[in-house]
């Protein structure tokens, strides 16, 4: 520890509050658009060049991201413009471990001021042993990285399988089979709450705890799995009462109905936590979730939606419209022939995806006792 020293943290970076870029100004592109807690897009123009490191500085305020591309930081963020000569990835993780969501000046809105946190106190090791730390940290991302393109891929190929058999209507045995009006010979279009249980979970904001069980928000999924360390914690208790009426179960669906529209995941695990303006379906008692999950994902399912989503501040779908909706149903053949061909690549995405979960545990585990100096690196 003696090649620690104690510095006020504007003495490690210099950071600056981010650019406006309104949904309606966004043109497809290739820079990633940093909102306060993940990646709202791509635009066809960029603000910094990489990496950036960035500060969720309004709304959800605290949360820290590395992006290895250009990009264009909003101004719900603080960003990296000076290093001081530190390590950019060392600053990084030191920035997870220091708590900025404790540091609200926002009287409203959840606000993180610079000005503020730039005199906190901080301390830090000298250059080399931050490369070091780095290094150590960096590992484990990148495993986690490597798995996460894996996961792309399988995915894509999952998708293609499904609009193969389902939008192009090629599934096995489509030679023989007899069409009226564009549907094969024993296929049904039915409501989804005919075919599948359609709840949601609760709507109440649980009071946040320091140790109990993990709340899940549309917010909290990002390409197709939960990234918990976005969430917070509620009480057992808490818990306990929404899962009388929201309780979830392995192969259920989350979608998102309420702001970021469309975002799903598969509950692939036993691993408990609460669900949050989320719409639950229930496929124990159909079982093909992975259609059912394939074609929400579908292009033309998101354009349904998208086109009749409403509200003023923050577009959703209701719970109603969600089980009122039509959906095209298979014979029960076709179906059990599908799953043979994708069940495999979804044992797959699961087994990475856990695989992910153990790695981002190690490592948080880890990234403490290294940045206060509790683990020495050599």
């Amino acid at each position: 520890m003696s090649e620690w020293v104690t510095i006020q943290l504007k003495e490690l970076l210099t950071l600056k509050r981010g650019y406006d870029l309104p949904h309606s100004e966004t043109k497809s592109g290739p820079y990633p658009v940093v909102a306060s807690t993940n990646v709202r897009g791509y635009h066809n123009e960029h603000k910094v060049d990489g990496p950036v490191i960035t500060v969720g500085r309004s709304g959800s305020i605290g949360h820290v991201q590395y992006i290895e591309s250009k990009a264009w930081p909003l101004n719900t963020t603080l960003y990296m413009t000076d290093a001081k000569g530190n390590n950019k990835r060392f600053i990084y993780y030191f920035l997870k471990t220091i708590g900025l969501e404790q540091f609200n000046s926002g009287a409203g809105v959840p606000t993180l001021n610079r000005n503020h946190i730039n005199l906190l106190k901080v301390k830090i090791p000298k250059k080399t042993i931050q490369t070091k730390i780095a290094d150590v940290l960096s590992t484990y991302d990148r495993l986690i990285e490597n798995n996460n393109r894996r996961i792309q891929i399988l995915e894509q190929t999952t998708e293609e399988l499904y609009k193969e058999w389902f939008v192009r209507m090629r599934f096995h045995g489509y030679e023989k089979t007899k069409f009226d009006r564009g549907i094969p010979e024993g296929w049904e279009v039915q409501k989804l709450s005919d075919l599948i249980r359609v709840t949601d979970g609760t709507h109440d904001t649980p009071k946040e705890v320091t140790d109990g069980v993990p709340l899940v928000t549309g917010r909290n999924i990002v390409n197709g799995q939960i990234d918990f360390n976005t969430t917070y914690n509620i009480s057992k208790e808490d818990h306990k009462k929404i899962n009388v009426r929201s309780s979830i179960e392995k192969h259920d669906i989350l979608y998102s109905n309420i702001g970021t529209i469309g975002q799903m995941t598969i509950v692939n695990s036993d691993n408990k936590y609460s669900v949050k303006n989320l719409i639950i379906l229930k496929t124990s008692q159909y079982d093909c979730y992975e259609y059912i999950y394939l074609h929400f994902k579908n292009e033309a399912c998101q354009r349904h939606f998208d086109s009749i989503a409403s509200g003023a501040s923050q577009k959703f779908i209701s719970l109603t419209e969600m089980r009122n909706y039509k959906i095209l149903i298979p014979k029960k053949e076709t179906l059990e022939q599908f799953r043979i061909y994708v069940s495999n690549l979804f044992n797959q995405i699961v087994l990475l995806s856990n695989q992910n979960q153990n790695l981002i545990k190690q490592r948080d585990l880890l990234l403490p006792r290294l940045m206060n100096g509790t683990i020495t690196v050599k």
